[in-house]
């Protein structure tokens, strides 16, 4: 199985040259520097679930569009397979369990938040929602100004076109599944 990072760097080198840009354009449309984008394409570096969100957006395309691998009839997914993208110092861990799906506009994340841990998502693309479930422990989420707090079983969806931040105030982790929806621009 290719590491996250080979994935994550094929993915964009592709995506790239498909449109016809150079680093430098990539990194003006992201706001990620040339030389970080270039170690990535490398395979070099593993980006932060920030710097992955500003490559999706900036180039228009899916979270899970940089993070899946070749795909295959039938989709099996064993959470010990799958390389975590990492925030907040190792608190915050993002699993993609189903990537980007261009016929159901889905893809599906699982989340564990250490206790204290802390996740600010810059605002997705125009037509983005999140649905999300929290499968363990308790989950509060930010939306602009609005705090909502969580529970095994709560669940919740919004338009992700807005400033949001995932955080763990409990003493326990917390587990939660997201599925984003791509809308039509």
């Amino acid at each position: 199985m290719e590491s996250i990072q080979t994935i994550i760097g094929a993915n964009l080198e592709t995506i790239r040259k498909k449109r016809g840009l150079s680093l430098d354009k990539v990194a003006e449309l992201t706001g990620v520097s040339k030389g970080m984008l270039h170690q990535i394409e490398r395979g070099d570096s593993q980006p932060t679930v920030t710097t992955l969100w500003k490559m999706a957006t900036g180039l228009q395309v899916s979270f899970s569009s940089l993070l899946k691998a070749p795909d295959s009839a039938v989709s099996f997914v064993s959470i010990a397979d799958v390389s975590p993208i990492i925030e907040d110092n190792g608190l915050c861990r993002a699993y993609l369990q189903f990537p980007f799906d261009p016929m159901t506009k889905l893809e599906m994340f699982r989340i564990e938040l250490d206790p204290g841990a802390s996740y600010s998502s810059t605002p997705h693309n125009e037509g983005v929602y999140e649905y999300i479930t929290v499968s363990a422990g308790e989950f509060c989420l930010k939306i602009k100004d609005e705090l909502f707090r969580m529970s095994e079983g709560d669940g919740i969806r919004f338009a992700g076109n807005v400033p949001h931040q995932y955080s763990n105030e409990g003493e326990k982790q917390a587990v939660i599944q997201v599925v984003m929806y791509y809308a039509e621009p």
